[in-house]
């Protein structure tokens, strides 16, 4: 009789590795197929995917799509001489004999750069909003809102924001 129960386990602990080898399969096979349906669409810049989003054509696309280029040239650019200057400033007050004005006139030229951005983040959302109808502007500002929510909780490219994690931390995870 204990061998009948021997063989009843191996059957089943042999059910129980093909499932879980099939689940594993197709789980490979899914994220495999969503991979190679990606890889042959060109990447889109972020302000096309937008235009495409609220549905722009003809001249108020062209329109809208050199405003958007402008602002993200000139973000882009902004943005790596703002990371020139902060690891200027990392080492300058990192340093053995920190020099305090030029600690203050790097703060100054960062403090510029963030200034001069947001100038230019409000005037193209001015030129925006003329170029949209009503329902166009409620889903552009939708999608600002995402980004801006998306720049807080750390997310890239202006992905959608990540649900924070509201489990208490666990002695392991510190």
């Amino acid at each position: 009789m204990k061998r009948g129960w021997v063989w009843v386990a191996l059957l089943l602990s042999v059910g129980v590795n093909i499932g879980v080898l099939a689940t594993i399969g197709v789980s490979r096979m899914r994220s495999q197929s969503r991979w190679e349906r990606t890889q042959g669409e060109p990447r889109q810049p972020p302000y096309e995917r937008l235009a495409n989003h609220l549905g722009l054509e003809g001249e108020g696309r062209d329109q809208f799509m050199q405003v958007q280029q402008r602002l993200f040239r000139i973000t882009r650019q902004n943005q790596r001489t703002l990371q020139g200057l902060q690891g200027e400033l990392r080492r300058e007050i990192m340093g053995e004999n920190p020099d305090s004005a030029k600690v203050d006139e790097l703060l100054n030229r960062i403090g510029d750069i963030h200034r001069d951005l947001a100038r230019e983040l409000t005037e193209s959302v001015l030129t925006t909003r003329e170029l949209l109808s009503p329902e166009q502007q409620r889903r552009y500002f939708h999608v600002l809102e995402r980004m801006k929510d998306a720049r807080r909780f750390g997310s890239r490219e202006g992905s959608p924001p990540r649900r924070p994690d509201r489990r208490p931390p666990s002695p392991d995870r510190r």
